[in-house]
């Protein structure tokens, strides 16, 4: 009897531990749905509300005047509009991507340009300071993240 008892006990035991690691994912969306179309990323401010927020950091940073502070909202929101402009002509194009890069890459230095004459040298110097600093770790990222995969990889071939 008393092995009846515990052979009833263990297989229950062993029963509820296996049940236990069962995981449900029939309740769950696809992370897709779950975060949208865009990966989550979406945007609902618009073009005026982007301006005022970068110009009061630059305005902050920099210490700019009022006059400075005006010119530069205006050279942002005209930058706001003529990004989405850009990105939604590009979206509908197709495969013009190469002129796309180049068009962007003029509107830049416009933008640059016009920003260098409402900055003074000073304040101009430190930007393009600050510019080069963050470019600079956001390009020790991608390395570190490259190398991260790269060990990855060689940890794929030595493995098998």
């Amino acid at each position: 009897m008393k092995k009846i008892v515990v052979m009833l006990s263990l297989g229950m035991l062993v029963t509820g531990t296996t049940f236990a690691q069962e995981v449900t994912k029939g309740d769950r969306k696809p992370k897709t749905e779950r975060i949208g179309q865009d990966g989550g990323k979406k945007d609902t401010r618009t073009p005026e509300e982007k301006a005022t927020q970068k110009a009061q950091k630059v305005t902050k940073k920099y210490n700019l005047t009022q006059a400075q502070q005006a010119s530069l909202q205006a050279l942002y929101l005209k930058q706001e509009t003529e990004t989405a402009a850009m990105k939604a002509q590009s979206r509908g194009a197709g495969d013009v991507k190469t002129k796309d890069r180049e068009d962007f890459k003029a509107k830049r230095a416009q933008w640059d340009a016009e920003l260098k004459s409402i900055l003074t040298p000073e304040q101009y110097a430190q930007y393009q300071a600050d510019r080069k600093a963050k470019a600079s770790q956001k390009a020790g990222k991608t390395a570190k993240k490259g190398q991260h995969l790269k060990g990855k990889e060689q940890k794929k071939v030595q493995g098998s």
